[in-house]
């Protein structure tokens, strides 16, 4: 947008040109991780903790409108809010040796639903669910004195953030196989949730919560 400055008459008579800054640009949509935080903590082992995937999407909240109208004031519609409700979550990603997190997390739901399955009886299945998108490129970090250093290899700063709420794995989908391709193995995933939050940082400073150790 370009600034004006007023002249003698009504026609400015320069114009201000405003730079871009890093903090005006868009957040990039291709770096951000995903860690998972088992509601029992007993069972962090089958979970590997911070995941990568390729695609992530579903993160929408919808609430329903409840149309409401009364006597004596009827020229126009009220709206009240109702129900919210929350896309389901996908999760792909290419499948590894090992990665075997979600379909031991599948195997969990059948011990709940029929007994049987990977657990015992009344373990619990449910799970929170960060996801980190990051910044890009990476910026300077500052410690928690305020000394302006070089972020560790580790450390990485974090854009914005989704707390996902009470989440559990509701479908597991593996590609197809196929003796004339030249593709990968992917494995996608379908959870559902109760609700999530978000936050964004302040600007590319790297206070203690700006930061996440990958």
């Amino acid at each position: 947008m370009l600034e004006a400055t007023s002249g003698s008459g009504t026609t400015p008579s320069t114009y201000t040109v405003p730079f871009s800054s890093v903090k005006t640009d868009a957040i990039r949509n291709f770096r951000f991780l995903v860690q998972f935080l088992p509601h029992d903590t007993t069972q962090t082992s089958w979970f590997s903790g911070t995941m990568g995937f390729t695609n992530v999407s579903g993160l929408a909240v919808t609430v329903d409108p409840i149309a409401y109208r009364e006597g004596g004031f009827n020229t126009n519609m009220h709206y009240l809010p109702g129900q919210a409700s929350f896309q389901p979550l996908q999760f792909t990603r290419g499948q590894t040796l090992g990665g075997s997190a979600n379909a031991t997390w599948m195997k969990k739901l059948f011990i709940a639903v029929q007994g049987n399955g990977g657990g015992s009886l009344g373990s619990e299945f449910r799970a929170n669910i960060d996801i980190h998108v990051l910044s890009h490129p990476n910026p300077q970090g500052t410690s928690a004195s305020g000394t302006t250093n070089t972020v560790d290899a580790y450390k990485l700063h974090r854009s914005m953030s989704f707390r996902v709420y009470n989440a559990w794995i509701t479908s597991l989908v593996y590609g197809d196989l196929s003796a004339g391709g030249n593709g990968l193995m992917v494995e996608g995933m379908s959870v559902v949730h109760e609700g999530f939050d978000v936050t964004y940082a302040a600007d590319y400073s790297a206070g203690p919560a700006a930061l996440i150790d990958a």
